[in-house]
């Protein structure tokens, strides 16, 4: 077994051990990572999430995580997907595979940052408490979730340890626009999250 190949085992593995359900997987493929097609939501709400597609962050030439977006199985995404998943009112959730260590200093800066994109000004109490959450560096082979409930908001873990948990609705639609917005840190990688050919 190679080593990518252990990598994405050992992934697949802490998604069991951490609640989530295992099926078929998909394959982000530059990376070789694997991700469970349906996984259960953490919690206790008991929602199966379905993989709508995977993505590669690279900063320069580097690779720095595989990623892959989770819908609420019984949504459909429909003709404005960009949209649905920044403001959809339903259970969605994007996970993310590192594949090099990032101190997480670093993390919750790039997530403020992106963040102000969408609101330049105000929340700081909630950007705050997101952004302190990352304390440790992410380890290659560690995956980083978020995670978003309806009616109870967002919840941030790393390596399968919860972090803690945001409810500001505009901070939240405003880190969902880090990856899905007019602007996202990738043009790629949004649409291989939304599974998109153009």
């Amino acid at each position: 077994m190679t080593g990518l190949r252990i990598v994405a085992f050992t992934t697949l593995l802490m998604l069991c051990l951490c609640g989530f359900s295992l099926a078929e997987t998909i394959e982000e493929e530059s990376s070789h990572t694997e991700f469970p097609t349906m996984i259960t939501a953490p919690g206790e709400s008991g929602v199966e999430l379905q993989a709508v597609g995977t993505g590669i962050r690279k900063k320069a030439w580097f690779k720095v995580y595989a990623a892959c977006f989770y819908v609420d199985a019984t949504v459909d995404l429909g003709a404005d997907p960009w949209d649905r998943a920044i403001n959809g009112e339903f259970a969605k959730l994007i996970s993310m595979h590192m594949l090099r260590d990032v101190d997480g200093e670093k993390i919750g800066g790039a997530y403020r940052e992106g963040i102000r994109k969408t609101l330049p000004e105000g929340h700081d109490e909630a950007i705050d408490k997101l952004v302190g959450m990352y304390t440790e560096k992410a380890v290659n082979g560690q995956d980083l979730v978020l995670y978003y409930e309806p009616g109870k908001g967002l919840r941030a873990s790393q390596g399968g340890k919860e972090l803690g948990w945001i409810a500001d609705t505009e901070v939240i639609t405003a880190l969902w626009a880090i990856w899905f917005g007019e602007e996202p840190i990738s043009d790629d990688l949004r649409k291989g999250l939304l599974n998109l050919d153009d």
